[in-house]
């Protein structure tokens, strides 16, 4: 599972007596829990989801299309049914609904060949990446970390020549279920810091670092583990955050700006490794680096789903989050759905992995050259 930097907002609009007005003035009877939750759903979207435009969804064609279906006699699972149906056509990675601690619908963003090219290999992938390391003079790779499901947090080597390799799997370190709290996020993050500057100051000496952001699909942190690499404060993005009262209205827009780490830098040449299944927090901390002079991206663009997740909540244990925020460049292009482009691009495919060959790897020792 994913989890990501979240906006514990949960609005439980509508739910309190919601009536509809009939056309003589009067009230009808108030609404049943299947067409409460319904109109929470709905109405929660209309106020907050930031990408309708994008996705060329209309909104309220979807729920001329939807309401009807749902009456006081419409089950809890016909219902999710229903709330799935909504959403699907937006391609939105950050979209989930769930019950309880269990996702019953997790969106898929428009750019996910990674996922969908290597998702059965992902052994062999990483397996290949890790021996064309060993062929080019580094030790065995290691794993650092808590383990969540097949990853540990963070992946090291060192080189003959002395670089160094790390790999970053997810931006959290020990998380589980769907959300944290507030409190076991700022834990959380704490703890990938440690092990992250852990990390980092044992590679410290390597002259050249290559960070490895493949495949990572977000948590929290991005801005403050770049920090770690910051030669000087720059404008690294904008952030805009969707309001209620119409499809385009947004907050003005929010600077970012990434300044060295006072703590712990280091500042020789880092090579950051993409591709379009990094995502949200991982691909943020690209974000902020790119613009860095001693940053070189390798790669594939990366997923191009920066929002923090707006989360609110239905009856019977059910949550549901939406992308409320717009991230922009410090020219103000719209990053979502784009992503964060690299400065060398590098095609990987299933040919390559059947010859045991990573050309981002290659790319990047070749460019360490």
């Amino acid at each position: 599972m994913k989890l990501l930097r979240t906006s514990l907002l949960a609005p439980l609009l509508l739910t309190f007596g919601l009536c509809l007005i009939t056309s003589s003035g009067g009230s009808a009877p108030s609404l049943v829990a299947p067409e409460k939750d319904f109109e929470t759903f709905w109405r929660t979207y209309k106020d907050h989801y930031a990408f309708f435009g994008l996705h060329q969804l209309d909104w309220d064609q979807v729920y001329a299309k939807f309401r009807p279906v749902v009456t006081a006699r419409t089950t809890p699972a016909e219902l999710e049914a229903t709330l799935i149906e909504m959403v699907k056509p937006l391609e939105d990675g950050h979209i989930t609904i769930a019950r309880g601690d269990k996702f019953i619908y997790k969106g898929t963003s428009r750019r996910h060949s990674y996922k969908q090219e290597f998702k059965e290999v992902q052994q062999d992938y990483w397996q290949t990446a890790y021996q064309n390391l060993q062929a080019a003079g580094f030790e065995p790779v290691r794993g650092s970390g808590p383990t969540v499901g097949k990853y540990q947090t963070l992946y090291v080597a060192k080189s003959s020549q002395n670089l160094g390799y790390l790999r970053l799997t997810r931006c959290f370190a020990e998380l589980s279920g769907v959300m944290g709290t507030t409190r076991q996020e700022k834990q959380d993050q704490q703890r990938l810091l440690g092990l992250f500057d852990a990390a980092l100051r044992e590679l410290s000496g390597c002259r050249v670092l290559i960070l490895d952001l493949r495949g990572n699909g977000g948590g929290h942190s991005g801005k403050e583990m770049a920090s770690r690499f910051a030669l000087s404060r720059r404008l690294t993005h904008f952030t805009a955050e969707r309001q209620p009262g119409g499809y385009e209205q947004f907050t003005p827009l929010q600077p970012y700006y990434l300044a060295p780490n006072p703590a712990l830098t280091y500042q020789k040449p880092l090579l950051i490794l993409t591709n379009d299944g990094t995502a949200s927090s991982a691909e943020e901390l690209a974000l902020a680096l790119y613009q860095q002079p001693n940053v070189t991206t390798i790669g594939d663009a990366t997923a191009g789903m920066f929002s923090d997740m707006y989360q609110a909540r239905l009856s019977g244990k059910i949550s549901f989050t939406l992308s409320h925020q717009r991230y922009f460049t410090p020219d103000t292009t719209l990053l979502e759905g784009r992503g964060v482009p690299v400065k060398e691009l590098v095609p990987y495919s299933r040919p390559d992995l059947a010859q045991h060959h990573d050309p981002v790897i290659a790319r990047a020792l070749a460019l360490t050259r």
